[in-house]
């Protein structure tokens, strides 16, 4: 069936784990390590990779299963000093109170715990805005699973999109428009061109072919998407900005300059976006590709 083609995450990446202390009580927790994968899915516009064989962001982050603290695997060590206990229980308690589940919390929710933790525990904002910049794709993986053969930054997106219309423009069976519109609101998803998304998203759930996987699974791109995603690149972005409010190095913070500037065009504020664009563009210390993408971006933002 069309709909399972790349959307399953079955996980092929080389993993391997070590149970250790958790910094909070006395249970152990699972530290995953990753020991081989691949790029070969592409990459998105807020630079997002993908592998073909699963995503390791999936098992980046570790949650104690005894009381839910959580915490990228590289950052599990010390135990919690007493003087920030209440402080790390008052943000998983927070988190958790956001769950859809207080008990089986779905991956981009146990980011968000790890994410209000490092703010608990006085981490820097850029580490922070990692966490919650993971949390969407996360998120994200699980709305659009992997473009087989590849998916290369939003210029790619936007050729295929341009292709779809060509195709759509044609007399399709009612199978074929069903594939076609999934597809490209999938491409149109990853590569943050949301009114494509959503015309594709909205005319694919409009069809009376739909089968009841079929459907649910264009539900769930639609809540991920509309809902999910944009509540975590908020967080993002309030942690972004906070970071490039301090002092740094510009060869540092650019990249965080860049992805501010996509986040922002993703979530609709448009002008924003081509603001933080435009610094990229013209800042020394950013690398040609990144230059290169926020160029192309803010064209395609009337820049």
């Amino acid at each position: 069936m069309f709909l399972l083609l790349g959307t399953q995450l079955a996980l092929a990446t080389g993993l391997t784990y070590t149970d250790t202390d958790c910094p909070l009580g006395d249970g152990k927790v699972r530290q995953y390590h990753k020991v081989s994968a691949n790029t070969l899915g592409g990459y998105d516009s807020d630079l997002a990779t993908y592998s073909t064989r699963g995503q390791f962001r999936e098992f980046a982050v570790s949650t104690c299963p005894d009381n839910y603290f959580s915490a990228l695997g590289t950052m599990l060590g010390d135990p919690v000093p007493d003087d920030k206990r209440g402080a790390v229980i008052k943000a998983i308690d927070a988190s958790r109170a956001t769950w859809m589940d207080s008990d089986r919390p779905e991956v981009w929710e146990r980011y968000d715990t790890a994410a209000r933790i490092a703010e608990a525990l006085g981490r820097d904002n850029l580490s922070v805005a990692e966490l919650y910049i993971m949390a969407s794709w996360t998120a994200r993986d699980r709305a659009v699973g992997v473009y087989v053969g590849g998916l290369d930054g939003p210029q790619a997106a936007k050729e295929i999109l341009d292709i779809g219309a060509t195709e759509l423009g044609k007399s399709l069976t009612p199978e074929a428009e069903k594939v076609l519109r999934y597809n490209l609101a999938r491409v149109a998803h990853r590569g943050g061109f949301m009114s494509d998304r959503d015309a594709h998203l909205d005319a694919y759930l409009s069809l009376t072919t739909l089968s009841g996987d079929e459907r649910a699974a264009g539900e769930r791109l639609k809540t991920i998407a509309r809902v999910v995603e944009p509540a975590l690149q908020r967080k993002a972005i309030a942690a972004l900005k906070a970071a490039l409010a301090s002092a740094g190095s510009e060869a540092l913070l650019v990249r965080a300059r860049y992805q501010l500037a996509d986040l922002q065009r993703r979530v609709g504020e448009t002008a924003a976006a081509k603001r933080d664009f435009h610094l990229v563009v013209q800042s020394t210390a950013a690398p040609d590709d990144v230059r290169q993408l926020a160029k192309y971006l803010l064209g395609t933002l009337g820049g």
